[in-house]
């Protein structure tokens, strides 16, 4: 759940205090990205679609078993809130980069 937040926080450009890691996050040259931010980003997207695939384990495990789909519901609100976390990360890359894509002049 920090990741998300975290990766949230980048996504909307809301600068939080990083303490420690400030000088692995600062870029003293603007044209470059900077490698680390990118990591954290792209390991929070793996942790939430991993989170995902293991809610979604334990709910298809427990429907083999017998049991009904509301057998294990905590399970079930995460699967469901992870999934829309998924789909917002994947949402705001494709609106991100839709004028790209048509070949928009200028459009980054």
């Amino acid at each position: 759940m920090p990741f998300i937040i975290l990766f949230s926080l980048l996504v909307l450009h809301i600068e939080p205090d990083f303490g420690p890691l400030q000088p692995y996050l600062a870029n003293s040259y603007p044209d470059e990205p900077t490698v680390f931010g990118s990591v954290i980003a792209l390991g929070t997207v793996l942790l939430v679609l991993i989170a995902f695939l293991l809610y979604l384990i334990l709910i298809v495990r427990t429907r083999r078993a017998g049991g009904g789909l509301k057998a294990h519901p905590v399970s079930l609100i995460l699967a469901v809130i992870t999934l829309s976390a998924i789909l917002f990360i994947s949402g705001a890359i494709v609106v991100d980069q839709f004028p790209c894509w048509i070949g928009v002049p200028n459009g980054d």
